[in-house]
C-alpha cells in the first residue's frame, strides 16, 4: 500500500473533499504546507464546487502534476508538455479504471442537487465510491510520477 494513498484516504474520511485530500497528501512532496494544500483546493471538491462535473481526484491529481513538473516560465514549454502528457495519462488510467471522469458520471448522481446530495449520504457514496477513488487516484498518480 502506498502510504501517500492510504494519507490521501484517511484525509477524506476525515471530511475533506477528494481534491483537498489528494493534494494535501502530495504537498510535503512537493514542498507546500499541507494547510495550503488544502485551501487551494477547497473549491474543487463535488466536482468542482459541488456542480458534479470533473471529479476532485482528477482536479487534485492536475494540481499535483501542475506543482511538480510545471511550467514557471513562458519558455519553458516543455514542461507544458509534460504536464499535459501526464495529465492525460493520468485521466487515461484513472477513466480506464471507473468509467468516467466527472463526478455525476462516477457516483451516478449530481451531488450538486439537493435530490444528489440526499442520495450521496443515503447510499453512503462519500465513504464507500468516493474513499475508493482517492486512494486509487493516489495509487495511479504515485505510480506515475515514480516513472519519470
Amino acid at each position: 500500500m502506498s502510504d501517500i494513498a492510504v494519507s490521501a484516504q484517511t484525509l477524506h474520511e476525515k471530511g475533506f473533499n477528494c481534491a483537498q485530500s489528494l493534494l494535501a497528501a502530495f504537498a510535503p512532496s512537493l514542498g507546500i504546507e499541507t494547510g495550503t494544500a488544502l485551501k487551494l483546493a477547497s473549491a474543487f471538491g463535488g466536482g468542482m464546487a459541488a456542480r458534479g462535473d470533473t471529479c476532485g481526484v482528477i482536479s487534485g491529481g492536475l494540481m499535483v502534476i501542475g506543482l511538480k513538473f510545471g511550467q514557471a516560465s513562458v519558455e519553458d514549454k516543455a514542461a507544458r508538455e509534460k504536464c499535459n502528457r501526464l495529465g492525460r495519462e493520468f485521466l487515461k488510467q484513472f477513466e480506464a479504471e471507473f468509467g468516467a471522469t466527472t463526478c455525476r458520471d462516477l457516483i451516478k448522481c449530481n451531488i450538486g442537487t439537493p435530490e444528489g446530495a440526499k442520495l450521496v449520504k443515503e447510499k453512503g457514496l462519500r465513504e464507500g465510491l468516493c474513499s475508493k477513488l482517492v486512494y486509487r487516484g493516489a495509487e495511479i498518480l504515485s505510480a506515475l510520477i515514480e516513472q519519470i
